[in-house]
């Protein structure tokens, strides 16, 4: 884990890159095969887009190294798509037109993927995405495959992390006020009291906002013994901290973000006291010798612990490669490939795609070693 000049860093060379690998018009080789992604990686939601865009480019080395794509080179080219719906729209727009490529990976934002859907069905691309609102599969997109848990489910383990291991009676939700984290914290919600727990208050905030002691103060004195928080990794980290400066020692349930090492970059160890999080998964040699060689190598590459926001991108451009080498940049027949995924194992964890284009399954349940950003695997839901 590294501080925020590597996110600096970052930003500037992607600046002066252009995002895009190649100027628009170039004629492509003969001996490659372009796909594209568009990528927040400038903006407040470029610390967890970052992430996803360091996965691509190993996925890509190592397919490369590996071969290729029978013996032709795999190019990702990159589109920015900031922190604005409009400017994802854009970007994927640029990407059908210019690049005409046989798959896009869309940004992990929810938001971002509601807009851009529309132009996905037009286009007919096949796409991978990450946001993990029902919105998006309630869409019923044939050209979609969601590479993340939904977000229902982390919201319906909460209760039953509550229950097992974190027994309170009373909860207080913390929540970015977006497509997002409203839905998310309403489904969070109904399962928590459905499980005989009360809910004291439900908080909003906005994505940009700097102070949160109103919210957290408001659901202190309503009597929250555990306060669940649903944001970003900026905002995320920020609530942790403010709910530390104001002397609020109740435990915290956070939603995927808190095990992004870049939030964690922005918080001290204390701010993890009694912190538990719900993940996407967990990486490692608990899951398979491959994932912890590809924790080892990203570790080394990027100098930064990897998370499952950028793993996912990663086995996704592993199961494009399959599909690439059996049927070459056939659209229909790659949206055909990842409607059929069965028990596929990555780096991340096994995938299956459902009837609604989700090909994930599973969450699990953390907590923080105390004085640390470290976290152990506690459970994982649905229970195997």
């Amino acid at each position: 884990m590294i501080g925020n000049n590597r996110w600096n860093a970052g930003l500037a060379l992607l600046a002066l890159a252009g995002v895009t690998a190649v100027a628009p018009g170039l004629a492509r080789a003969a001996d490659e095969i372009v796909v594209g992604a568009t990528v927040p990686v400038t903006g407040p939601l470029a610390a967890s887009g970052l992430q996803y865009y360091d996965a691509l480019q190993m996925a890509r080395d190592d397919i490369n190294a590996a071969g290729g794509i029978n013996g032709k080179k795999l190019r990702i080219v990159f589109e920015d798509t900031q922190a604005s719906n409009s400017v994802a729209v854009n970007a994927f727009i640029k990407l059908a037109k210019e690049e005409n490529p046989p798959f896009i990976f869309l940004s992990s934002y929810t938001v971002q993927n509601l807009a851009v859907e529309p132009q996905v069905a037009k286009a007919k691309i096949p796409v991978v995405y990450a946001g993990g609102a029902v919105a998006v599969a309630d869409r019923k997109d044939p050209w979609m495959f969601r590479i993340r848990p939904p977000d229902n489910l982390g919201a319906e383990s909460m209760a039953a992390a509550i229950v097992s291991y974190i027994k309170v009676k009373k909860v207080g939700i913390i929540h970015v006020a977006d497509d997002y984290g409203t839905a998310s914290s309403k489904t969070a919600a109904a399962a928590i009291e459905k499980a005989g727990i009360t809910v004291v208050g439900n908080e909003s905030y906005n994505i940009r906002d700097n102070d949160f002691s109103p919210q957290l103060l408001n659901l202190k004195n309503k009597g929250a013994e555990l306060l669940i928080i649903y944001g970003y990794v900026r905002d995320g980290a920020l609530v942790l901290t403010q709910k530390r400066t104001l002397g609020l020692d109740m435990p915290v349930l956070g939603n995927s973000s808190f095990i992004i090492a870049s939030l964690l970059d922005l918080v001290t160890p204390a701010d993890t006291h009694n912190l538990y999080a719900i993940g996407d998964a967990f990486l490692g040699a608990t899951i398979s010798p491959r994932s912890a060689d590809y924790v080892k190598r990203y570790t080394a590459r990027f100098k930064m612990y990897p998370d499952p926001f950028g793993s996912c991108y990663y086995d996704a451009a592993m199961i494009l490669a399959d599909a690439l080498r059996k049927f070459g940049p056939d659209r229909e027949k790659i949206r055909d490939y990842f409607a059929h995924i069965k028990d596929y194992q990555g780096v991340t964890r096994t995938y299956t795609t459902d009837a609604r284009g989700d090909m994930a399954h599973s969450v699990t349940l953390v907590k923080f070693t105390e004085g640390t950003k470290k976290f152990t695997l506690l459970d994982r839901y649905p229970a195997k």
